[in-house]
């Protein structure tokens, strides 16, 4: 399940230039980690802690991997709670085109959830569940911005990375991101994320989750994102119990 994950930074001082980076490699790069396609479908329940310590709010959700002929499509559910209705979060992808957001929403805690909508991907800065992982966090939508820079790899986490900086001078708010992916998984292992004055903006990581295999698959425990400019920060843990 590691399709569910994200961009973002940490630290308030201006950062020094980027360097350039191989725009060739880095498209090369963006292509194969945004086409892989998953070996199987999956499903698996965790909380989103919004939040810190004793005031954090906890919501449920469901995280989806659906294949289908060629594509396939990473799916969030997430359960009503006292103050918030239940949302729903559809994102098809393909091996050779943009993402598909489809998003719904409930009224109120009470009230029924409408079919998912599409919404373009310029339109998906919205908060899962009022959590620091945005739509299009979820979605890896830096994959898909024209500017990929790939750099030397680096170990981090313990784990040999490729390592892509993605940028957008046209886009609001995010900018640029740099992003450390699992050499031997194709997972996102860290995202770093810059506004347009170069200060970090949001960061996220799997620190806290361990990398071993089992039955031959990867087990993710939890992934951490923290929002600079909010002074906010979520966790989604999962239930990795037998």
């Amino acid at each position: 399940m590691l399709a569910i994950v994200l961009a973002l930074g940490a630290g308030a001082a201006s950062a020094a230039p980027a360097p350039a980076g191989d725009p060739v490699g880095g498209q090369s790069l963006a292509q194969r980690l945004r086409s892989a396609m998953p070996e199987e479908a999956s499903e698996i329940r965790g909380t989103l802690i919004i939040g810190p310590g004793k005031h954090a709010r906890q919501v449920p959700v469901v995280c989806r991997v659906v294949l289908h002929d060629g594509t396939w499509e990473t799916d969030y559910d997430t359960f009503a709670t006292t103050n918030a209705g239940a949302e729903r979060l559809v994102i098809r992808h393909s091996t050779n085109g943009p993402d598909e957001y489809l998003y719904a929403k409930a009224a109120a805690p009470d009230a029924a959830l409408p079919p998912p909508a599409p919404l373009a991907p310029a339109d998906a800065d919205i908060p899962l569940a009022g959590s620091d992982f945005s739509l299009a966090d979820l979605g890896l939508e830096f994959l898909h911005w024209p500017d990929q820079r790939e750099f030397p790899d680096e170990t981090r986490l313990d784990r040999a990375c490729y390592v892509l900086e993605s940028r957008n001078p046209q886009g609001s708010g995010i900018t640029r991101v740099r992003s450390y992916f699992d050499k031997e998984s194709g997972g996102l292992l860290i995202a770093e994320a810059f506004d347009a004055g170069g200060q970090a903006a949001k960061k996220f990581s799997l620190h806290g989750s361990s990398f071993k295999k089992v039955n031959g698959h990867y087990r993710l425990e939890k992934m951490e994102i923290s929002n600079r400019k909010t002074r906010s920060q979520t966790e989604l843990k999962f239930d990795i119990s037998p």
